[in-house]
């Protein structure tokens, strides 16, 4: 079955989704949000972003999304908390680019598929492997998921900048977490696929689809690579290559505006 309806208007928009989830006499202006937008997937990365950038919440989003805007020196900037999974992102992504978005960066998390891939490294990919369902709404099958160029370029020359080494390759995104075989990621172990998540290859399928700017990195919270599964969770390698890719973001956010 072709999922994609390259002519299909949406009977439900993200504009109309806002402006019913959010208090009725908020008017569309007071949701505006900034241009460039910086999202990540864990409350913890949220509230030292925002307390590094002088965050403020965005009052007419709370109670249904966690929005707040932030300052890069006289510059505002977006910030917010984006739930798990590929239909969560894409609909926060696409509700922010309803109100204004048109750069994001995501600061996300993964698994481990290659030996010199180990917790707390970033992986900048360059092309998402489609195991979900949501970027088959966005673009034909046959359609490549890849980030916008300028950004992950962006992401690339900071960490080299500041002396942060990176594993850059291909990822795999699924949307089902339980079904991450040994016969898949052998096979794409095999591939040179470097990671596993849940959302980049969604992120960017609505990013070429709707003309927004996507991009991002991940930090490695877990391995696979030895056929089972090493979480690393509360390690402090990985609270290291957080607080490092946290720092990075701000830096690379700034290289956006």
């Amino acid at each position: 079955m072709e999922f994609f309806d390259p002519e299909g208007a949406p009977l439900v928009t993200p504009r109309q989704m806002v402006r019913n989830l959010t208090h009725r006499w908020i008017g569309t202006k007071a949701l505006q949000v900034e241009t460039c937008a910086l999202i990540t997937f864990i409350p913890h990365d949220l509230r030292a972003l925002v307390k590094a950038l002088r965050g403020e919440p965005l009052l007419p989003w709370k109670g249904y999304r966690e929005v707040y805007q932030g300052y890069i020196g006289n510059k505002r900037v977006t910030l917010a908390l984006s739930p798990f999974g590929a239909p969560n992102a894409v609909a926060l992504a696409e509700e922010l680019a309803a109100f204004g978005m048109r750069k994001a960066l995501f600061l996300g998390y993964c698994g481990s598929l290659q030996q010199r891939v180990r917790v707390g490294d970033i992986v900048v990919p360059i092309e998402a492997i489609r195991e979900e369902g949501t970027s088959f709404h966005y673009l034909p099958a046959d359609v490549p998921c890849r980030p916008w160029q300028e950004i992950q370029a962006i992401i690339v020359d900071v960490l080299r900048k500041n002396k942060v080494p990176c594993h850059e390759g291909k990822i795999w995104t699924t949307d089902a977490i339980y079904r991450e075989t040994r016969g898949k990621v052998r096979r794409y172990q095999e591939d040179g696929v470097l990671a596993v998540e849940m959302e980049f290859s969604a992120l960017f399928a609505f990013g070429i689809s709707r003309g927004i700017k996507v991009g991002g990195f991940l930090v490695v919270s877990d391995e696979l690579f030895e056929g089972r599964w090493h979480p690393r969770f509360f390690s402090l390698q990985l609270v290291r290559g957080a607080r490092k890719a946290r720092a990075m973001a701000l830096e690379i956010l700034q290289e956006m505006l």
